[in-house]
């Protein structure tokens, strides 16, 4: 086993001594050096999987303690060593109260330096695997995972009804979800789920490229009912930080350790939601069959259209509040508004909602056509089934025969051992891929089959219903 080693070294004879005492480790590489904290903190983020670095005491324009506080920081999972040329109390001291893991002789022998080094990489490979697995609960799948935006045509179409319960039926499901709020100025998200945490998505907006499992850790709230919650700003104002660039960097870490991620966009367009849309798998738009609301359907993907975010022939519509005695349709709405139009609506039953989004707690919707709506939705849009290496695509979705229900959310009526787990083992993504869903005949998305769920049951046609429905 070979623990790899950056340091900051203030000149060419101090990096020199040390390579060459390098050359005669057999347990440690030295994979670069760096004259400058700037450039040792640079260098930090570049290099994968480093277990520790070396700080000279000399080592400037920066503070070296300064330095070392910003490292400590930037990567708590580094183990960082002080290399001193006075061994004196105020020096270990200064070294502990930054954050360094301890202090080394600059003229220390090679065994000395080969055992400081070792021990202090045990500790960062532990953290690092403590972060990753014990306490993070995030696995590092190594598959592309997909990304699903839901956007609103206009304000009260449901978009966070929609992304709360889609997230919930694919965790039942036995999929390691993310539900992310990114309708940053009015998103609220912890009265839907009822939930109280000191973090949001503005906490990540100053961590530089290189995201880490601890800061995710640290910003994600676990829901124990299935997926994990990244907040929007409890305070509006502060959604200005999360501008495009925050935005892309955000997600595909996200992307990196979930098998998907649900992103609820509001319905207003900003930087970060056009991000969203733009990196999306799946790009969907919540609409009521009203005029208004069509209009407004037809206003954004308009708009996504002329920025070149997104073409309007691969997101799809999502009626809500639909009742067989709405004037409009969903396949006149169709007709109109020109794009594909996911076969399932979502019943126009608001009082069936109240239970859950009175209680923040959407497991309490116990109401049948509600619970078959969103089960089929999420297996018309594939969420039930974890993620292939292969697949992908912007706005692409299995199909199901015509009129017919896929296996995964047929499965998710039947809770597994009571409720979805909220923990994951490494190794998920090497399980059986689930069986290839069919294509129907009349091209229109539906549901693969997949695995079993918990809490959401489909039967053929949806029931319509009486009353409203909101976000």
């Amino acid at each position: 086993m070979s623990f790899r080693v950056l340091a900051g070294m203030p000149n060419s004879e101090a990096e020199m001594v040390l390579a060459a005492r390098f050359e005669e480790l057999g347990t440690a590489q030295l994979v670069a050096t760096r004259p400058t904290t700037s450039a040792l903190m640079d260098a930090a983020g570049e290099f994968p999987e480093l277990d520790v670095v070396l700080v000279h005491q000399d080592l400037g324009p920066a503070p070296v303690f300064d330095a070392i506080r910003d490292l400590s920081h930037r990567h708590p999972q580094l183990a960082i060593l002080l290399v001193s040329t006075t061994m004196d109390p105020d020096t270990f001291t200064g070294a502990m109260e930054a954050g360094a893991r301890g202090v080394l002789s600059e003229d220390a022998g090679i065994a000395e330096l080969e055992s400081r080094v070792a021990k202090a990489a045990e500790w960062s490979r532990t953290l690092r695997r403590h972060l990753e697995s014990a306490s993070l609960d995030l696995p590092a799948s190594g598959v592309r995972g997909r990304i699903v935006t839901v956007s609103g045509a206009k304000g009260g179409v449901g978009t966070t009804t929609c992304a709360v319960h889609l997230a919930m039926a694919a965790a039942g499901a036995g999929r390691v979800v993310c539900l992310v709020d990114l309708d940053l100025q009015t998103g609220d998200l912890p009265a839907f789920l009822n939930l109280r945490h000191r973090r949001s998505i503005s906490d990540l907006v100053d961590a530089g490229d290189d995201i880490s499992p601890g800061m995710l850790a640290e910003t994600l709230y676990v829901d124990p009912r299935g997926p994990h919650v990244l907040l929007a700003p409890e305070h509006g104002e502060r959604g200005e930080d999360v501008d495009a660039r925050a935005t892309r960097r955000i997600l595909s870490a996200l992307r990196s350790r979930y098998e998907l991620v649900i992103v609820d966009c509001g319905s207003t367009m900003n930087e970060a939601t056009a991000m969203a849309v733009e990196l999306a798998d799946t790009a969907v738009v919540a609409v009521t069959p009203d005029v208004p609301a069509m209009r407004g359907a037809q206003r954004l993907m308009a708009m996504w259209d002329r920025l070149q975010i997104r073409t309007q022939d691969s997101v799809f519509s999502l009626v809500t509040r639909h009742s067989r005695r709405n004037e409009v349709q969903p396949d006149f709405l169709r007709q109109i508004m020109g794009t594909r139009v996911l076969r399932t609506p979502v019943p126009a039953n608001y009082r069936a909602l109240e239970p859950g989004e009175n209680n923040g707690d959407p497991t309490k919707v116990t109401d049948e056509a509600l619970r078959k709506a969103f089960a089929r939705l999420a297996g018309e849009l594939n969420l039930l089934n974890a993620p292939d290496q292969g697949a992908g695509g912007k706005g692409t979705v299995p199909a199901v025969q015509p009129g017919g229900v896929g296996a995964a959310a047929r499965s998710a009526a039947t809770p597994r051992n009571g409720s979805p787990s909220t923990r994951d083992v490494s190794g998920f993504l090497n399980a059986a891929t689930p069986e290839s869903a069919h294509s129907s005949s009349d091209g229109h998305p539906g549901a693969p089959p997949g695995t079993s769920g918990n809490g959401y049951r489909p039967s053929s046609g949806v029931p319509g219903g009486s009353g409203g429905f909101r976000a």
